[in-house]
């Protein structure tokens, strides 16, 4: 009989991952297994006492809430969590001299705009400044997404809406106000939108203008804007949004792709929700690249930063200073 696959990922592991579900009574991994363990999920290959730490990829990621017994299903009835001592090394790891020279770098084809980013993609964008303008974006980038317009214009990969739950019933300050500001600024002079139109309702907290004047927006062929109520209502607002894009295309289509450094790549990370295999798949695959990207001198943006709860410290020793680091934790 064929043993059932499993990984050890590190030698200073206590526990293996079952790539196949591995039956009571089955060998796999030096070991009997006492109890189903079903794919994805961790059995202890050694005795665990209660309170030691459960060990994968040689990191603690968690603490054993009573004896375990090799062959064991470890889970959330047997694995507790609670806080403790960390290495961080702040700095220890950072080098530089691993950053290819400019001469040796990776290209790719991308699109340079005006503000001197470069991005991957050519859409025109549909922002809103209040989530009661959200529809009305939606119902614009329909009219595109459900006819043959954009045939004429190979060029634009399409035409969306950006659009949230926030605007209004908000201070006009503070952290929530300046994420928002931030986050409306990045979408209007994003590098893989041709162009933006921002759809506001015109009595928000947020207010269009105010960003423009604070951020030195100037609308043009590459961004424009307006508001629900002074354009008269829903159905106006969305045939003039529609004329405005259609406007927008021909001027957008003239981009082309040209040969650009990788070093003006920024590279996004966002869990798409975490199962049994993405720390054995998905993750270490994005990190590798991620790392290969730095390598060329690109930047990978990990914004989630709750995901890597009790494993930041592994993130610290490679912070480029000890103030940087501190950050995180």
């Amino acid at each position: 009989m064929t043993e059932p696959r499993n990984i050890r990922l590190s030698p200073e592991d206590n526990i293996v991952v079952a790539v196949d579900q591995i039956a009571p009574g089955t060998s796999a991994a030096g070991v009997t297994a006492r109890e189903r363990i079903p794919r994805g999920h961790k059995m202890a290959v050694v005795k665990i006492a209660k309170d030691e730490p459960v060990k994968k990829f040689g990191q603690i990621i968690g603490f054993a809430s009573k004896d375990v017994a090799p062959g064991d299903w470890l889970h959330e009835h047997n694995v507790t969590m609670h806080d403790f001592a960390r290495d961080y090394r702040f700095a220890e790891a950072a080098r530089n001299d691993e950053i290819l020279s400019p001469e040796l770098r990776a290209t790719f084809q991308g699109y340079m705009r005006p503000n001197g980013k470069t991005g991957t993609r050519n859409y025109i964008g549909i922002l809103t400044s209040v989530n009661c303008s959200a529809s009305v974006a939606k119902f614009i980038a329909e009219v595109f997404n459900r006819s043959d317009i954009l045939a004429d214009y190979p060029e634009i990969d399409g035409v969306v809406p950006f659009v949230h739950g926030t605007g209004c019933g908000m201070a006009a300050y503070g952290e929530g106000w300046e994420l928002l500001r931030r986050t409306q600024w990045g979408y209007a002079t994003h590098p893989n939108l041709g162009g933006a139109l921002m759809v506001g309702l015109g009595c928000e907290v947020f207010q269009i203008d105010r960003m423009k004047d604070e951020y030195g927006l100037v609308e043009g062929d590459h961004f424009q804007s307006m508001t629900i109520q002074a354009t008269g209502g829903t159905r106006k607002t969305v045939a003039e949004g529609v004329e405005r894009i259609k406007a927008m295309l021909p001027i957008a289509a003239k981009a082309r792709r040209e040969t650009r450094p990788a070093s003006e790549v920024t590279l996004a990370l966002q869990c798409g929700g975490s199962d049994g295999y993405s720390g054995i798949t998905a993750n270490p695959a994005l990190g590798a690249a991620a790392d290969l990207l730095v390598k060329h001198g690109g930047t990978p943006v990990l914004a989630e930063t709750p995901e890597i709860y009790g494993a930041e410290h592994l993130l610290t020793r490679r912070a480029i200073n000890r103030a940087v680091g501190e950050k995180l934790v």
